[in-house]
């Protein structure tokens, strides 16, 4: 029998993998709410399907969620569009093929740089 998991499922099961992933609470409940922040609409009600499927490829693995910070200036776009480019790749070649998403939902740290984080099915070994 193939059964279907519902959103509220694979939420509950992508909450599961973040405590378990994270052993610092402090640390676990940070990636938490900045996960919840992108796939939760903004009065934190509903879930927002297609970014919620973003991290349902991680659901299948044994190995635990990680992330590296990526920290972009955002006063200039073509900046921004080099560095993000580059950050990415560099970021992506270091997992391959890993399963990975990067999430970026417009949190700012001062006035003028942007956090994008960049989860990653840690390897093996």
């Amino acid at each position: 029998m193939n059964t279907v998991q519902t959103s509220t499922q694979k939420y509950n099961d992508l909450k599961a993998l973040v405590k378990r992933s994270y052993a610092d609470e402090n640390m676990r409940n940070e990636i938490w709410e900045y996960i919840t922040g992108y796939i939760l609409t903004d009065d934190k009600k509903q879930i927002q399907e297609d970014r919620l499927e973003q991290f349902t490829t991680f659901l299948s693995h044994e190995e635990c969620l990680t992330h590296n910070d990526i920290v972009l200036n955002a006063t200039d776009f073509d900046k921004y569009s080099a560095e993000r480019d580059k950050a990415f790749v560099n970021a992506i070649e270091k997992v391959w093929p890993s399963p990975w998403v990067s999430i970026c939902y417009g949190e700012s740290i001062g006035t003028d740089h942007e956090l994008n984080r960049f989860f990653y099915m840690k390897k093996e070994g």
